[in-house]
């Protein structure tokens, strides 16, 4: 383990090296000593790492006066999301999600197929170089129940689509959309009895993908560098750093939340588990034409699932009685899976009275409508991207950029904006 005395030796080594600043404390220093801390945080004994910590919430102050500081604009932007990524409030690297069309146009281009439409033609330049990205540490791409389950009972040339998408994801994923809800749901009704205000899941990034995959973005990922940034010694007002300086900042996680999400991500499961069981056992139990009592069942134990959640969290009063105030709220219509659901279905049925081309397929929806709070970029089939971008302004809303499959010129430039990004 590093103790504060390793620490102090090792300031000692650093305080004679690189030009001096009014302050007696050279640039090299700082720089250093971030890169030392950074590096090597998981063997700090707890005293270091609470001297640690108090440097990085510091740092995190001046990063932020700094953004303060600038006007609106792509840089301000830039570094809001860099320092959220930073507080564990974002994924550590950019999240891309694909239309079931985008999907199809990169696996007939991995298949060595041809394309089946003029918008496939730049398949095989988006294919690579989200690969590249991907390969890079620059980007993840995971695959959603959907697509892998709707590709594992095809064929065996649907088989080997799943091989080209799993060569873009790295077997990372996304849980199951109903699980995505169900957490949404979980969070804001704990927000309603908290009486707390509106609720950004994006904060809670690590709900929207499987368990290893959450590891897998964090182990890829530990620190964001920032470019001629205040340092801890620096005072506003004070004379400008070299640009060529960094501060490098550690992505922090509340391990203790994570944990607590854990477990209830496997209370959740085992209930459902067992409700499943449950509810095979009862089905063994009953001849056709009591069918509807079964329908019944399963209704009532989603319920039950609600229910118990609502006493959990100390909801009152208890049981349905206090529940139903809380599906009339503000806080379940602004759920995320439910208001874009709502807002997406309405869009394409006004959509297909005017005689627009299909849109999409209802499964594609509730999944764009589970993971879309989550994703830094998504790219759709044109008329998808019309309904959610262009009529609804979803990008804006939950500060994602949406893209349509017609639009390559776009979709590079925001991936090679990715590929500067650190």
């Amino acid at each position: 383990m590093i103790t504060k005395k390793h620490i102090r030796q090792y300031l000692d080594r650093l305080s004679s090296d690189g030009p001096t600043r009014q302050d007696g404390l050279s640039d090299h220093f700082w720089q250093q000593l971030h890169e030392y801390v950074v590096k090597h945080y998981k063997r700090l004994d707890k005293g270091a790492r609470a001297y640690a910590d108090e440097m990085f919430d510091q740092l995190d102050a001046s990063v932020r006066q700094r953004i303060d500081s600038l006007p609106e604009g792509q840089e301000r932007k830039l570094l809001s999301r860099k320092l959220s990524v930073v507080r564990g409030e974002r994924s550590p690297l950019p999240v891309l999600y694909l239309d079931t069309p985008v999907i199809e146009d990169l696996i007939r281009y991995g298949l060595g197929q041809p394309p089946l439409n003029s918008t496939a033609e730049n398949s095989k330049a988006l294919y690579e170089e989200i690969l590249a990205l991907v390969k890079d540490r620059k980007l993840v791409c995971p695959e959603d129940t959907f697509h892998r389950e709707a590709l594992q009972m095809g064929g065996r040339q649907a088989r080997e689509g799943l091989n080209v998408i799993r060569r873009l994801s790295q077997g990372l994923s996304f849980k199951h959309s109903q699980t995505i809800e169900d957490f949404q749901i979980f969070r804001a009704l704990r927000g309603f009895i908290n009486a707390n205000g509106h609720l950004n899941h994006r904060k809670f990034w690590k709900d929207a993908f499987q368990e290893q995959t959450v590891r897998a973005i964090m182990k890829k990922r530990s620190s964001i560098e920032f470019g001629s940034v205040l340092a801890l010694c620096d005072k506003p007002g004070a004379e400008e750093r070299p640009a060529s300086l960094s501060t490098r900042l550690r992505i922090r996680y509340d391990e203790t939340a994570l944990k607590h999400e854990q477990q209830l991500q496997q209370r959740s499961t085992r209930h459902l588990r067992d409700l499943a069981r449950l509810g095979m056992k009862y089905q063994t139990m009953v001849a056709d034409a009591q069918e509807r009592h079964l329908n019944g069942f399963w209704a009532g134990q989603k319920v039950d699932l609600a229910i118990g959640l609502w006493n959990h969290y100390g909801g009152k009063p208890e049981g349905l009685e206090g529940l139903i105030p809380f599906y009339e709220s503000e806080h379940f219509r602004d759920v995320p899976a439910i208001r874009i659901k709502r807002d997406l279905w309405n869009a394409v049925a006004v959509s297909h009275e005017n005689r627009m081309q299909r849109v999409t397929g209802p499964q594609d929806v509730t999944v764009l409508s589970s993971v879309l709070p989550y994703t830094d970029l998504v790219i759709l089939g044109p008329n998808m991207t019309d309904v959610a971008e262009n009529k609804l302004g979803l990008g804006a809303r939950f500060d994602t950029e949406i893209y349509g499959m017609d639009e390559p010129d776009r979709i590079m430039a925001a991936l090679r904006e990715v590929a500067r990004a650190d």
